[in-house]
């Protein structure tokens, strides 16, 4: 089995460059296949988890459930969002005894009953238990398995296709958000938040089942290890300034996801005009994300994901705090929605960069974990935030300063993240295989030197 393998055996065979080359890089072949198959997987995994904001809306101001309040509702999206991916590691170490497809089965199937059975739900605690707990954990069991493949068919560094590709795939998102915000709304509205659940579940569950053909692995020829834990790995530097970008990142991204409709309603407008914002993000996903990625091609993921970072920070604080009406509220869902989730594009791309392919399914289950456990707390605090009173667009001045303020600091940890990882490579010129790299150790001093050097090699 390829996962008891010892990494002695391995570093015979282990050469970075020899394996990027090995990389087919190509838009064709399995590799397309895989790439219009995972970008599926976002559709209904990530664009299904953005539509909780639709459902959002309807139980905070219908009253549906009775005596339920709103920070319970913001849990529900939470465990939704992180509740599966926060098992990251265990989650990559069944890939490496069940297979990849399996466990995507697997996930689908545990999606498909928790947000069916979320739908005959009559009291909260099964409301946590179904579209919380079932649907998150479903989720991740598709999530993990399939972020793994897309830097297995496309190359990163010069030339490469990598963050390009994965940023085609991470629009899914966007299509998926449109599909089941404006989709779902009328239904929602003619028919029920019960109906439209059942609906948007259906079709989610048959497009994941096709999704499976679609996808193929090339662990074949990448070899990876599949470990629950790695003490190399988990105490490398690198991936522990990558998880407080994380975190930074996913305090916002969260907060701004689930806030944006509600926001439109404290303006005086009503659910129809709240769908629209919403799906407003998720069509700036759509072109941003791939635009993002062809950028972080050319200049480095990590400087890409700075200039984005700074962007949000800018626009949440010049832009939402003074908004006052239903064309601003668009705009600015453009603008962020194109901007806020590079994350998941440029994650996966990083994270191989300092680890490698090899043990980059462990590398990522550092990253599940810190954007899992943020993604659960992240609607919580969003709604806390949310000042109490009477309906204003003045309740949403401290969710926007503080959406602002954890993506300065998201881009602001990628700095330091870009002067570990120069003064990194720059030490391990002479390296021979992935296990020399992570090997060498950046010194703090060496660290900040490089932040400054913009001279240095595209990051």
């Amino acid at each position: 089995m390829e996962s008891n393998e010892t990494d002695l055996d391995l570093e015979s065979a282990e050469r970075k460059d020899s394996l990027n080359d090995e990389i087919p890089d190509k838009f064709s072949g399995w590799g397309l296949l895989s790439l219009i198959g995972c970008f599926f997987y976002n559709v209904n995994t990530w664009g299904s988890v953005n539509a909780y904001a639709l459902y959002l809306q309807a139980f905070v101001n219908d009253g549906l459930f009775p005596n339920a309040n709103k920070l319970g509702f913001a849990a529900i999206g939470g465990f939704s969002f992180g509740g599966g991916i926060l098992f990251g590691p265990l989650i990559n170490y069944l890939v490496g005894i069940w297979g990849m497809k399996t466990v995507i089965m697997l996930g689908t199937v545990i999606q498909f009953a928790g947000a069916l059975l979320a739908s005959f739900s009559t009291k909260m605690w099964q409301l946590y238990c179904t579209q919380g707990v079932l649907q998150g954990i479903g989720t991740g069991l598709i999530v993990i398995p399939t972020i793994i493949i897309i830097p297995q068919w496309f190359k990163e560094g010069k030339g490469g296709k990598r963050n390009y590709a994965i940023g085609i795939v991470c629009a899914g998102a966007g299509i998926g958000g449109i599909v089941y915000n404006v989709g779902m709304e009328p239904i929602l509205r003619n028919h029920g938040w019960r109906w439209a659940l059942r609906t948007q579940t259906i079709m989610s569950a048959v497009m994941n089942i096709l999704s499976i053909f679609l996808i193929r692995s090339r662990a074949e020829n990448i070899k990876p290890i599949y470990k629950f834990y790695d003490k190399v790995v988990y105490s490398t530097v690198g991936i522990q300034i990558m998880m407080v970008w994380e975190i930074f990142t996913m305090l916002g991204y969260v907060t701004l996801m689930y806030n944006l409709g509600d926001f439109t309603r404290s303006l005086g407008y009503g659910n129809e005009e709240a769908s629209v914002v919403s799906t407003m993000v998720s069509v700036g996903i759509i072109y941003g994300r791939p635009t993002i990625g062809k950028i972080a091609d050319y200049t480095g993921p990590i400087h890409a994901s700075i200039i984005a970072s700074w962007l949000v920070s800018l626009f949440a604080l010049a832009m939402w705090i003074p908004c006052k009406n239903y064309p601003t509220a668009i705009v600015f869902a453009l603008f962020v929605g194109s901007l806020m989730g590079t994350i998941w594009l440029t994650m996966p791309t990083i994270n191989a960069e300092i680890i490698g392919l090899r043990k980059f399914g462990i590398g990522m289950s550092m990253s599940w974990i810190a954007v899992g456990a943020t993604g659960i707390v992240s609607p919580v605090i969003g709604m806390a935030l949310k000042g109490d009173g009477p309906v204003s667009r003045k309740q949403y001045e401290h969710p926007a300063i503080f959406v602002g303020l954890c993506y300065f600091g998201a881009g602001l940890s990628l700095c330091f993240l870009r002067g570990w990882l120069i003064a990194r490579n720059k030490s391990a010129e002479n390296c021979r295989s992935e296990k020399e790299r992570l090997s060498i150790k950046a010194s703090f001093h060496d660290t900040m030197v490089q932040i400054f050097n913009f001279k240095a090699e595209k990051v």
